[in-house]
């Protein structure tokens, strides 16, 4: 009796700490990290889907940035120029900062950071204009298709090869699969640097499809039922953060941002609180060259390669000072008499400052 008693005293201090340690690892915050500068320059559905009767085009459009915001995987853009328009079209036409100052307020906040600065200086160099104008990535979706299960069997998909189904007929169905792609494209090549396939999976039951002479209908009534506007969101929830981790996978393809002034040991870089960066957080920094096949920037040129030139074993350390609006402010910790940070020059994460316990979100 008393081994029994023993045992059940044991065991209930085991079942108290295995719940208490569940607990907390319920309420551990997820791990910080800097979103990526984006540009979207296509989010789409396939023409057969928007013919149907609710227009997924339109409501994915809409739905995207809401997502960004929402996720802490990319930020957008709006300064940076579209596919189409980069065609034919110089940089300097979406940032004039080789011939002309940056905009006011750029210049109201980095007079307040280096009071002594005249706005002319600003002036970017030719060689390293141009990254500012584009992201890391631009970023292109599209709603593929959407299949349709009556009693765990495909019934019929919206998709380029339609199974045969009667002329007349209304399809119960109680299980619904989207299936659509994202693409991140390099921002100077337009070629894909990574590529998701992700799914959202709805399940609803006894919903009807009309089907008149062949041609599937989606009206009013089956959207009220079903929400597909809240399908949709959830496929470009799944989608936008299956390609940040394929990216974030990737070689070279971690964050990283540009140095846009210099001066004093103080430095100032694109990128502020809209990509999560906070005070205390430390950067690393290299100086590079670019290779170009024409002109430094040139309307036509191609960016064929960039080459690191400053120390990579013991970079420049800078710690955020004030994350601001699109820009931060930031302290060069290790100065180097010989050798001075370049306007342009590469920005990486190098630690995220110390969290205190108050300023740690809790996820249960």
């Amino acid at each position: 009796m008393k081994y029994t008693s023993k045992i059940m005293k044991a065991g209930g201090v085991l079942f108290l700490a295995g719940f208490m340690m569940g607990n907390t690892q319920c309420e551990l915050a997820p791990d910080r990290q800097l979103k990526k500068n984006i540009r979207l320059i296509q989010l789409n559905a396939s023409t057969f889907l928007d013919n149907s009767g609710f227009s997924f085009s339109e409501v994915a459009r809409s739905q995207f940035s809401g997502v960004i915001f929402e996720k802490n995987d990319f930020f957008e853009r709006s300064i940076y120029p579209t596919l189409d328009q980069l065609n034919g079209r110089s940089d300097q036409q979406f940032f004039g900062v080789q011939k002309t100052a940056v905009d006011s307020k750029t210049v109201s906040q980095l007079k307040t950071w280096f009071p002594t600065m005249k706005s002319q200086e600003i002036l970017l160099n030719r060689e390293s204009s141009c990254f500012m104008t584009r992201p890391q990535h631009f970023v292109i979706g599209k709603i593929n298709s959407i299949e349709a299960y009556g009693g765990g069997e495909l019934q019929f998909g919206f998709n380029q090869s339609v199974v045969q189904v009667p002329i007349s007929a209304h399809i119960k169905i109680d299980r619904m699969r989207m299936d659509l792609s994202f693409h991140g494209l390099d921002p100077w090549t337009q070629q894909v640097s990574a590529s998701v396939n992700s799914e959202a999976i709805k399940n609803d039951y006894k919903i009807g499809f009309g089907v008149d002479l062949g041609v599937f209908h989606i009206g009013p009534e089956f959207y009220r039922v079903t929400g597909m506007a809240e399908t949709v969101l959830k496929a470009l929830k799944n989608g936008t953060t299956d390609l940040a981790k394929k990216l974030l996978g990737m070689p070279r393809q971690e964050w990283s941002t540009r140095i846009i002034y210099s001066r004093d040991n103080y430095v100032a870089i694109l990128g502020g609180a809209e990509l999560g960066l906070k005070k205390g957080d430390k950067l690393k920094v290299f100086n590079e060259v670019h290779t170009w096949i024409g002109e430094p920037c040139g309307e036509s040129s191609v960016l064929a390669g960039s080459m690191i030139v400053s120390d990579v074993k013991e970079p420049w350390i800078i710690e955020i000072e004030d994350a601001g609006n699109l820009m931060s402010h930031a302290k060069v910790l290790n100065i180097k008499e010989d050798e001075s940070i370049s306007t342009g020059a590469l920005v990486q994460l190098h630690q995220f400052v110390a969290e205190t316990p108050s300023e740690k979100p809790v996820t249960k």
